[in-house]
């Protein structure tokens, strides 16, 4: 991966949403390279919510209760607990991100029920829920970004820079 930065938008936003450096440093770092990896997940966070330009500058690894090659699930007390300690540093959580042992990851009907209750959860603050789903590709092409307003989800794609 070479880039430093990554950029996505929905086709009819107006608004970008950034993934630093660090974020996808540690993507690339998660990616399922080999048939016993398991699937990671974590969660995504900015500090600006506000911005028509929203960067993702940390990513965090969760713990999962149960990881396997294609099933990963995550204990929402601690996912809680860590978004409450981020945002006492002054970063909101804009939303989840797990791998897929597969090249161009596509959500599963888990994923979309999961994406689906989190932004149904996060509606009064936020318009949104962000869903990264990262394949086994190389960043960018196995990187997918979904968003989830609480009624649909809609893939956002990469910006050319």
């Amino acid at each position: 991966m070479s880039s430093t930065q990554l950029t996505f938008r929905l086709p009819d936003a107006a608004w970008t949403l950034e993934f630093g450096a660090e974020v996808l440093r540690m993507f690339e770092e998660c990616v399922q390279r080999h048939r016993w990896s398991k699937e990671s997940v974590g969660q995504l966070f900015t500090r600006d919510l506000t911005s028509t330009h929203v960067l993702v500058e940390v990513s965090t690894l969760l713990k999962p209760t149960l990881a396997t090659r294609a099933r990963v699930r995550f204990d929402t007390r601690a996912a809680t607990a860590e978004r409450e300690a981020m945002f006492e540093r002054g970063l909101h959580c804009v939303g989840l991100w797990h791998t897929h042992p597969e090249p161009a990851p596509q959500p599963s009907p888990e994923d979309r029920a999961l994406a689906r209750d989190h932004a149904r959860a996060a509606k009064p603050q936020v318009s949104g829920v962000v869903f990264v789903i990262i394949g086994t590709l190389p960043i960018p092409a196995g990187l997918r970004v979904w968003v989830d307003n609480g009624l649909e989800l809609r893939r956002a794609e990469l910006q050319e820079t």
